[in-house]
């Protein structure tokens, strides 16, 4: 069953959905996300005491994880229902933001398979529109807040108001369509006093967010500050800073098949230099259920993705666990 609609679903984003302009494509996706009620067909889910995990103290019941884009309470509320084991939440910053103009996501297509890059800004309601939306949110299975600033106080802020909210908390320190979030990796030793008072903030498990594109950083410095401040998972990681010129901002964030690689190498590069003393949600590139298997073999915890979720379809979920209970 899974394998006949993942190929409807082939069909359908190639006659489709990749033809409509990508604003079209959203939005359209997005209204069927919230009126059609996707998450009650059971075809989706596939419940298995063997692929509950523990992530940061919290269970899952499964490793998978939807990686940040939606804020819409309905969406949330419907991707819970999708076969993930967690779902994260767009980043939210303290003052609402309308984010980039349009063009700000653009399809790829390489040898490795379609792809998205985006300069979306950090387009979210801010920190009370988002609290009064999501207060009641029924949490079907954990929720991830994910949350982006440009100052320490803001996170500090954030992680402690919004911090009730979830199961667990991503920090989001890496967005390349936001310069002063993504010049946090640039400056390691402002980080470490962010680290710091971030986990001060909340006793609920932190995430940081890491971005491929500052790998010696993030093993040198980063990781080390985390583990010191007692933030134990990471994410890694973010997308990849490219330029696209159909972009508003002439730069985005790439995402899907293309950052597999360097997802599978900066994993296998991790686990080698601190062993058991991080958890590492594998992020990037996930659009098939043996990418997945292959990141849990080398040591992922978890996986996170996103843009297979849009080119794959919901179902990639469901095929990812089959292949999962098949090789264990």
């Amino acid at each position: 069953m899974s394998r006949t609609i993942a190929v409807l679903y082939r069909f359908l984003y190639a006659g489709l959905l990749s033809r409509l302009p990508e604003s079209a494509a959203i939005s359209l996706g997005q209204s069927v996300l919230r009126r059609l009620p996707l998450d009650r067909l059971g075809c989706f889910q596939l419940q298995d005491p063997r692929l509950a995990i523990k992530l940061g103290g919290v269970r899952l019941p499964n490793p998978l994880i939807l990686a940040a884009m939606y804020y819409d309470p309905a969406i949330l509320a419907r991707a819970m229902g999708l076969g993930f084991g967690a779902i994260t939440t767009k980043s939210i910053t303290v003052q609402p933001r309308p984010g980039h103009p349009q063009p700000n996501l653009v399809r790829t297509r390489t040898g490795a398979g379609p792809g998205l890059v985006n300069c979306n800004g950090f387009q979210n309601p801010g920190l009370e529109g988002f609290r009064a939306a999501v207060a009641s949110l029924p949490h079907r299975v954990p929720l991830i807040v994910s949350v982006a600033g440009e100052a320490v106080d803001d996170y500090v802020k954030l992680v402690r108001e919004l911090g009730t909210l979830g199961d667990l908390v991503e920090f989001n320190i890496s967005s390349p369509n936001t310069k002063l979030v993504y010049e946090w990796s640039e400056k390691p030793f402002e980080l470490a006093t962010l680290l710091r008072e971030v986990r001060r903030a909340t006793t609920k498990p932190l995430i940081v967010k890491l971005s491929p594109d500052f790998a010696e950083v993030n093993e040198r410095e980063i990781i080390p500050a985390a583990l010191a401040a007692g933030v134990r998972i990471v994410n890694y990681g973010n997308t990849q800073k490219v330029v696209d010129r159909r972009l508003s901002q002439s730069t985005g964030g790439l995402s899907g098949p293309d950052l597999f690689p360097a997802t599978l190498e900066n994993l296998r590069r991790t686990r080698r230099a601190f062993g058991a003393d991080v958890e590492i949600i594998a992020t990037g590139g996930v659009d098939s259920p043996e990418k997945a298997w292959q990141l849990l073999h080398e040591g992922a915890n978890a996986i996170g993705y996103f843009t297979g979720f849009i080119t794959r379809g919901p179902i990639l979920a469901r095929q990812i666990l089959e292949r999962l209970l098949d090789g264990r």
